[in-house]
């Protein structure tokens, strides 16, 4: 299908009056990311060019044949990676078209790099869980400082400062979960947190992070246990994708 996808758009090229171009359908799994591969082709393929509009969620759903949903969060992936931007009111935009390909430092395996994302889970979610249930305010207000140091961090656009400084962010939300076992476990993550995350941001504009917990940290104030837990996996999603990005160069 995917093929079929890029001789059909190579002929539109040579076209001097191309037809529309139209999605190809995407296999019923992994759907997001292959959504995002089906919709990086057309960028890439100049379908979509920068400062374009992309087609609404509807038409999108309708053309690949997915729920708007898994629109909606390839949508959300592929702003973090810097290639659309959504603007309220006016629909989602493309920001450039294809990834940056300047070189970057592997960890010393790619198995390494995963399973440190695979620990990163088995900590991460749970602890929000228990973050929210327990978190007393002087936790919640060390929450937000640590927050408010990596946004300063992505305003300066420092990759190696946002990544120590997530760090200590994350740090604070699995301390506010009161379990002694997952913070001494999490607190022997540091070098290989940092060195490994800056690998992770280098797939996207680090501008893109600067919201990116803004969900999570609500559910912790609020106390909300499922909506803590659900916004970490939900960011996994987004990491996953860019790790896999990265273990494909």
């Amino acid at each position: 299908m995917l093929a079929k996808f890029l001789r059909d758009s190579e002929n539109a090229k040579m076209n001097t009056r191309p037809a529309p171009a139209m999605l190809p359908k995407v296999a019923k799994i992994s759907l997001v990311d292959e959504v995002i591969r089906a919709m990086r082709q057309m960028l890439e393929n100049d379908i979509w060019t920068a400062g374009s509009k992309l087609p609404s969620e509807l038409e999108l759903s309708r053309q690949l044949g997915v729920g708007r949903s898994t629109i909606r969060e390839a949508l959300r992936v592929l702003g973090h990676l810097g290639l659309v931007e959504s603007r309220t009111g006016l629909g989602t935009y493309v920001t450039q078209q294809t990834m940056s390909n300047s070189p970057i430092e592997l960890p010393q395996t790619a198995e390494t790099l995963v399973e440190l994302f695979e620990f990163r889970k088995s900590i991460e979610i749970p602890a929000a869980r228990l973050a929210a249930e327990h978190r007393t305010p002087e936790e919640m207000d060390d929450i937000r400082k640590a927050w408010d140091r990596c946004a300063q961090a992505v305003q300066n656009d420092s990759a190696v400062e946002f990544a120590r400084l997530d760090f200590l962010f994350h740090l604070s939300i699995v301390k506010a979960s009161h379990n002694r076992f997952y913070i001494a476990a999490y607190e022997g993550l540091s070098e290989a947190f940092k060195g490994n995350v800056k690998l992770i941001l280098g797939q996207g504009q680090l501008r893109s992070m600067l919201h990116f917990h803004d969900a999570l940290i609500e559910a912790v104030a609020d106390g909300d246990a499922h909506h803590a837990a659900r916004a970490v996996t939900d960011n996994f999603v987004e990491t996953d994708v860019r790790l896999a990005l990265l273990l494909r160069k």
